[in-house]
């Protein structure tokens, strides 16, 4: 069976909370959550809920790699608690994927704290353009371009492996991403489109000028610029498509987690 969404990183998947506070519009968890009734508005998902029998969970080792978070984001409110959950995993020999729109404080204390176990991490950051117009516009709560890029920067200094999510990619910028954050990944840059865009992103009283956002996310992930982007980017070994970039170029999807056919 082919893997698609998280399962191309990761079979196992952690989360200690219901919400976020960086209110990213496009979320799948939101929409996800919205749509069972797990909360009330957007603004109740915003104000996320930890689940503390999960940070007090103990961990056995587990043959395969657990990606943390995937419906939340590490963020300065509950870093204590992924620090705790975290720790829990690694002194059981887990492989741990951390994955999240760093926050820099929080990155320090993580490389900090973790540095024991560093050859069972890799941080994954989700960098979807250079331009922080369309961040803030899309990922209200997180932090802007260069905080996200110091913080990869500064876990390349410490010794972990590195990469980044390009999962969405927000505009046209994408090219002039990889290129800059190119010299700090060890590991990959996964470059994937914002999937579903008419069920997960709810435009009620967006205005005009709110609306060109979307236009723009089509524009950069037509199948015509999906092909210009594989063409500027095919010299470049460190990129990797995610499944919804692939159907497009016509590449066979993984059937494992992690791995490329």
């Amino acid at each position: 069976m082919a893997a698609t969404g998280t399962n191309e990183w990761a079979k196992g998947k952690f989360n200690i909370q219901r919400g976020c506070e960086h209110g990213c519009r496009y979320c799948y968890a939101l929409e996800e959550s919205l749509r069972f009734g797990r909360v009330k508005d957007y603004e109740d998902w915003k104000c996320p809920v930890i689940n503390f029998k999960k940070v007090s969970q103990n961990f056995r080792k587990r043959p395969y790699r657990i990606m943390f978070p995937t419906t939340h984001d590490i963020t300065p409110k509950n870093i204590n608690e992924c620090e705790l959950v975290l720790r829990s995993m690694l002194k059981s020999g887990n492989e741990v994927l951390i994955v999240s729109k760093p926050h820099m404080r929080c990155i320090q204390r993580l490389c900090d704290y973790l540095i024991d176990y560093q050859n069972q991490i890799t941080f994954r950051f989700t960098i979807g353009s250079v331009l922080d117009v369309f961040l803030k516009f899309w990922e209200p709560g997180a932090p802007c371009f260069a905080e996200r890029f110091e913080a990869l920067e500064h876990a390349y200094n410490c010794g972990f492996e590195t990469s980044v999510s390009c999962e969405p990619y927000l505009d046209a910028s994408i090219t002039e991403l990889v290129r800059q954050v190119t010299p700090f990944v060890t590991d990959a840059i996964w470059i994937g489109k914002m999937n579903k865009v008419e069920r997960r992103v709810d435009t009620t009283g967006w205005t005009d000028a709110d609306r060109e956002f979307i236009t723009t996310v089509k524009c950069a992930q037509s199948d015509s610029a999906v092909a210009r982007l594989a063409a500027a980017l095919k010299d470049n070994p460190k990129v990797k498509w995610k499944e919804s970039i692939k159907k497009v170029l016509g590449i066979p999807l993984a059937t494992e987690a992690g791995k490329d056919e």
